[in-house]
């Protein structure tokens, strides 16, 4: 899937997973959840190959029989250490473009993977990602929604858990924004250089990232630079069987106004 020059969309896919295993071959839609996901990312701007990154033997089958192309792996501790294995097997320049989306991201939207590709190399960044503003019925207070902190050249200065920046004024009745900095949601997906991606894979864990368990905080300890693009963005990964049930909900709508349309 997706040919000539331009990015790779690498998509890591276990078939293992804690809260809903064997959650990237669902198939309630009548395609499983891996396939809607490469699907979107052969949609996005600037995208020359789609590729699925997996440790399954089965997985691997199941998608090549949709003609979208695979790579087998090892087993690893980490998704990124997968696709630079990925990256290894199917011979990529240290000059290669990487966009890195998950596996369980069924409606990600194709222009938030073209603003990841985009954003990196902003500001001298290795990497590229996104952020967005918060939904009405997203809670930024929520420790499993990954806050982003973006500085004035639009490099990240801190990624976290907890609600960051601190409004101190909050309060205090203070109504005027006065130029408040607001929470941003980091959205993960993720661009750099098959370069990077191989010096990444040697630096060791750090204390940020190891408390906070967010990755993305090795690169800025080690004094790399992350480009943020802004941009809204509301979709979410498939977690749980009821998330997933409800994504079947929404696509078997859509195609249902699709054909009365």
């Amino acid at each position: 899937m997706g040919s000539g020059a331009g990015a790779v969309v690498l998509i890591p896919a276990r078939l293992g997973s804690t809260r809903f295993p064997g959650k990237v071959l669902a198939s309630k839609t009548g395609r499983p959840l891996i396939w809607h996901v490469a699907t979107r990312a052969a949609r996005a701007p600037g995208i020359g190959r789609v590729v699925v990154a997996t440790d399954s033997e089965q997985v691997a089958a199941v998608v090549r029989s949709f003609d979208i192309e695979t790579v087998l792996t090892g087993e690893h501790p980490n998704g990124t250490s997968r696709l630079a294995e990925a990256s290894a097997r199917l011979g990529l320049s240290d000059e290669s473009l990487i966009v890195n989306i998950q596996g369980d991201e069924p409606e990600i939207d194709p222009e938030t993977i073209h603003s990841a590709a985009e954003a990196m190399g902003r500001a001298g960044a290795e990497v590229g990602t996104v952020a967005s503003p918060f939904g009405p019925d997203e809670d930024p207070a929520n420790p499993n929604i990954v806050k982003a902190v973006v500085g004035c050249t639009g490099l990240a200065l801190y990624f976290s858990r907890a609600l960051v920046p601190h409004d101190r004024d909050a309060g205090l009745g203070v109504t005027d924004d006065g130029g408040v900095a607001r929470p941003l949601k980091h959205v993960g997906i993720y661009a750099y250089r098959v370069g990077f991606l191989r010096t990444y894979a040697t630096l060791p864990a750090t204390p940020l990232e190891l408390t906070e368990k967010l990755e993305q905080l090795r690169v800025l300890e080690h004094g790399y630079r992350i480009g943020v693009a802004i941009r809204e963005c509301h979709t979410q990964g498939i977690d749980t069987p009821e998330q997933y049930e409800a994504f079947v909900r929404r696509w078997w709508a859509k195609a249902d106004c699709d054909r009365d349309s």
